[in-house]
């Protein structure tokens, strides 16, 4: 499944400086960033970091494929609206607090397996899993729903205003002139508290604020779906004031590939306004560019107060409509300083970007994979990013932005949760890094050993008497920093001997007596039933400490192995192993020279331990010869180090390399590239009157392999247009039926029309008149 997914959930590492107390981590996070999942009301799914980043990755639920998100953090709250919730919301039948994914967090709803809501007033507790039903069937009826749970459950709300005040009248006005009634401005606040939505069936409204600077964006969605979004960068609202927002005004936005088979996977425009020292996010998600406009309203402001950015990926859709196992995929970032973009059109050259090709490794075969890069440029960094999937091991092509943009990688390994949706087996991130045009380079991913990485000074400190330890546990050769789902874990504390701290994987946070005494920390984890390798992992760490003033890192010590492997990380070549390593000390801890390095292996799981030899070349690299074992045979690790100061390491890896052939070890041929999509709808049934006359009926059949779009549309002569009167998603291989009721006096022309996964092909039925 493609999702929308933050590059900071990918940043695996202990929270910078000392953590907050008691916020020990589970053993079953995949980051170490607190990353929180809620499901929606829709049945999507929303992942986001509880380190505060404006980021969203959202996980649409089966045949919401297409739907587009507007999010915005504001005030330290994270709000994700699905495009069809919108007019819910306006009309009062859907708390917005449904989709304050902060508050939805903090009330524990993450963790729970139910959503409690409010219908028509009687209190109703909906599965998680069954969300995405629940939704669909919401939406044809007039009922209205709440947020459950009394006083845990709150939302951000503006404070009380009391004092003088201007009035604010905002009139949207379609793409032909008229008022238009799905519309909603959001007005923001910059140096008073408010936060306000402005939306009326007449296509104007208005209310009193108090004197100061907001911020506009307005949206106006037209009958066909035309997204048009206005931004106003800085509204002095000294006096009385009236505003038009014209969706007259907006440009059309694009961007043109040379290849002419690849298609947008992810859209996103996103706005970062700076205001003394409030950062306010807002984004909007989209599958495509059509249907997309935008404008700035107004004057610019300095660019050191706002950036906008449109960020795109792209690839090759397949037979069934997703991008799975694409070829190669591009990865763009464009920026506007001061203001917003009227508009946007480009041409991609390749000579303009930077190649970059990709090896990506598999820990168990036959498992899924996913890899997007999150672009950033000075005073912006991407909302969200693509993960295309891919059958794993997979070799890809990436093109990727030039110019002042950089760029992090993230990889996972996925497997399936229990409720449909994909899970993090293991996730992956690389730093930010920039790259010139034409520039042509290689990267790979998931290769063994798995072992711990000290990328940061922070994973492990001591501040005061107040001690915490979280070390990554599971990087891979190319210091991609990485987490994992894993069957047990804990990290356990003792100072001379005595135990004073425990948690159950991740984190520890403990506090200490106070002095020097000798400590040891003991860090396991278990992930056998997940992964062949590295899959029983153990680090013990001793040394001596004694009470700090600032923040200090603990004097730790990881050892990293570095063998040749093919794409299912099986040794390459025959004969002995060859088995590079490196003895790396935790940056800015007081630790001395190595005195001693001393490595053992094992072939039988730990039954036995045999000592092989650790030599220096004249370049100063270390490594050991390791006896190769027999075909089903795995190799087991076990470090021992001591340094001049009489800090130790002991580090076990049980199944670091095995030789077992998993899959074949001759590494597979790039992917060729996927088939066109292939057209695989009708045109649907015209449009008749039912046998009573009262209603008016059509339906259409979905042969793709993903959901389809099917609408009942109905010719406004007054407007010269059409539009949509009924709106249905076909799944895969379904068929769907559009029922209008026949009412009032006169003629009217109707047609049906279906639109495939792509916007490729769409058919429609003949035009016809009925007469009601």
């Amino acid at each position: 499944m493609i999702g929308l997914v933050a590059a900071t959930l990918l940043g695996i590492g202990a929270a910078p400086g000392a953590p907050a107390s008691g916020a020990d981590l589970k053993s079953d996070r995949v980051t170490e960033e607190h990353a929180r999942t809620v499901t929606l009301i829709t049945g999507d799914r929303v992942r986001v970091p509880e380190a505060g980043e404006p980021r969203a990755d959202i996980e649409r639920a089966a045949g919401r494929e297409g739907v587009r998100f507007s999010s915005y953090r504001i005030d330290g709250h994270q709000y994700v609206v699905p495009a069809d919730a919108r007019h819910l919301v306006r009309e009062g039948r859907l708390d917005r607090r449904l989709f304050d994914v902060t508050a939805l967090v903090e009330a524990g709803h993450d963790r729970s397996a139910e959503l409690p809501l409010t219908v028509d007033g009687a209190e109703r507790r909906v599965p998680t899993a069954k969300l995405a039903g629940f939704w669909k069937s919401l939406r044809g009826t007039g009922s209205t729903v709440g947020a459950a749970g009394g006083g845990d459950f709150t939302a951000a709300r503006p404070p009380a205003r009391a004092g003088a005040t201007r009035a604010l009248t905002v009139q949207h006005l379609g793409r032909d002139g008229a008022p238009a009634t799905d519309a909603e401005t959001m007005v923001i606040g910059l140096d008073v508290p408010v936060r306000e939505f402005l939306h009326d069936k007449d296509g104007t409204a208005g209310l009193r604020l108090p004197p100061g600077r907001y911020m506009l964006v307005s949206d106006i969605v037209g009958h066909h779906g035309d997204w048009h979004r206005i931004v106003r960068p800085l509204l002095d609202l000294a006096r009385d004031t009236r505003i038009t927002a014209d969706a007259r005004t907006t440009a059309p936005v694009t961007t043109t590939l040379p290849r002419k088979e690849a298609r947008p996977a992810a859209v996103d425009v996103g706005i970062e306004r700076r205001f003394g020292d409030r950062v306010l996010s807002v984004s909007l998600g989209s599958s495509t560019f059509g249907r997309l406009y935008t404008a700035q309203q107004g004057p610019s402001v300095a660019d050191a107060e706002m950036t906008s950015g449109l960020s795109s990926t792209w690839g090759v859709p397949g037979p069934a409509g997703d991008f799975k196992n694409t070829p190669y995929s591009y990865h763009l970032l464009n920026t506007e300083r001061g203001g917003f973009f009227t508009g946007f059109a480009r041409t991609v050259r390749d000579s303009e970007l930077a190649r970059v090709k990709a090896a990506h490794n598999t820990q168990t075969a036959e498992r899924r994979g996913v890899k997007g890069f999150f672009g950033m440029a000075p005073g912006f960094a991407a909302v969200s990013g693509t993960m295309l999937p891919f059958d794993l091991p997979a070799r890809v092509t990436h093109y990727l932005d030039t110019r002042d943009t950089q760029w992090s990688g993230a990889f996972g390994e996925q497997i399936t949760g229990a409720d449909g949706f994909p899970v993090y087996a293991t996730a992956m991130g690389s730093d930010y890094r920039a790259y010139r045009a034409g520039q042509r380079t290689t990267e790979r991913w998931n290769a063994a050993v798995f072992a711990p990485f000290l990328f940061r000074p922070d994973h492990a400190g001591r501040e005061g008497d107040r001690m915490w330890a979280g070390v990554p546990l599971f990087t891979d050769q190319d210091d991609h920093r990485a987490g994992s789902l894993t069957d047990s874990a804990s990290v356990k504390l003792f100072r001379d001997g005595k135990l004073v701290g425990e948690s159950d994987g991740g984190q520890l946070n403990a506090q200490v007596a106070p002095g020097r005494a000798e400590f040891r920390i003991e860090n396991t984890a278990d992930r056998r039933s997940l992964f062949r390798l590295s899959n029983r992992v153990k680090s013990v760490w001793t040394f001596s400490s004694d009470t700090t003033g600032e923040a200090a890192p603990l004097p730790l010590w990881v050892v990293r192995y570095f063998p040749r492997v093919d794409l299912y990380n099986n040794p390459v070549g025959a004969g002995d192993i060859v088995l590079p390593l490196s003895a790396e000390s935790h940056a800015g801890a007081d630790t001395g020279p190595v005195s001693s390095l001393r490595l053992s292996v094992s072939t039988d799981q730990g039954g036995s331990w045999q000592r092989v030899p650790v030599v220096r070349d004249k370049a100063g690299k270390s490594r050991a010869v390791v006896p190769r074992p027999g075909a089903g045979k795995s190799i087991s690790l076990r470090a021992q180090l001591t340094d001049s100061r009489g800090n130790t390491l002991e580090q076990t890896t049980m199944n670091a390399l095995r030789t077992d052939r998993a899959a074949p070890s001759t590494p597979p041929a790039p992917p060729a590239p996927p088939a066109p999509p292939r057209e695989c709808i009708s045109a649907p049934e015209t449009p008749h009157k039912s046998s009573s006359g009262f209603r008016i009926l059509s339906s259409a059949h979905n042969t793709c392999g993903t959901p389809a779009t099917f609408w009942l549309m109905r010719y406004d002569a007054g407007r010269s247009e059409w539009h949509s009167v009924t709106e249905n998603v076909i799944p895969a291989g379904g068929t769907a039926s559009a029922d209008w009721p026949c009412k009032g006096s006169g003629t009217h022309t109707y047609r049906a029309v279906q639109f495939d996964p792509n916007m490729m092909f769409n058919r429609a039925s003949p035009a016809v008149s009925i007469t009601c």
